[in-house]
């Protein structure tokens, strides 16, 4: 439905290092705040004599100034901005840093589907926010409501998560057009019908299409 794809990704098998980005629709040039956001950290990968120690935390606040920056230029009131979320496979983990509502899914053999990361959105801070036995309306369009994005001017606070992994597991990570039509239920067993992780990125976006395609849907899947 959407005019514009306002999604990115990239995948850099080499250094076992993938990410997805979705810059936000109500600013001014998502596209550019989210294909920026990617080209950086693709610029960090391939720079000569790259051989460091790789920093999350540091490359995310890289990307976020380089982002703010440019978005200033774009519209020094309200700059523009994207989501991103990304990981590395190393030593039997996954290491995932993230910002905003896309996010990674975990699926391992006979059990749930595990949601590595948390969005940052306002419906998850009033869910947060909750005691047990506690219930509280949240409007529909919070779930969609960002309070953190990559953009923001000064240090942006990145969700650092970690988690292991092992043959046979297989990884999603997507923006959240995915999230809109299908439920974590659904990915689960879509992760399990289809062999390969080709055929698991082809048939999320032909079912999230039929149904309705409300917003750009972008995935990568990794079998391990």
């Amino acid at each position: 439905m959407r005019e514009r794809n306002e999604d990115a990704f990239l995948a850099l098998p080499k250094h076992h290092f993938f990410a997805v980005a979705d810059g936000l629709g109500g600013l001014p040039e998502g596209s550019l705040a989210s294909s920026l956001a990617v080209e950086c950290l693709k610029k960090w990968f391939e720079a000569p004599g790259r051989n460091g120690r790789l920093d999350l935390q540091a490359l995310f606040n890289l990307v976020n100034t380089r982002v703010h920056d440019e978005g200033r230029l774009v519209s020094l009131d309200v700059g523009i901005g994207t989501t991103l979320t990304a990981l590395r496979l190393a030593r039997g983990q996954v290491e995932v840093a993230h910002v905003g509502d896309s996010g990674l899914y975990l699926f391992r053999s006979g059990q749930p589907a595990q949601k590595v990361t948390t969005d940052h959105t306002m419906a998850e801070e009033m869910r947060a926010r909750l005691r047990p036995g506690d219930n509280m309306y949240i409007p529909d369009y919070y779930t969609h409501t960002l309070t953190r994005c990559i953009g923001q001017a000064g240090e942006i606070a990145v969700d650092l998560v970690t988690a292991p992994v092992r043959a046979g597991d297989r990884l999603l990570l997507y923006t959240d057009g995915v999230t809109k039509v299908f439920h974590e239920e659904e990915l689960n067993y879509e992760a399990w019908a289809n062999d390969t992780p080709e055929k698991l990125a082809s048939r999320i976006v032909k079912v999230g299409n039929e149904r309705g395609g409300p917003d750009n849907i972008t995935v990568i899947a990794i079998y391990l």
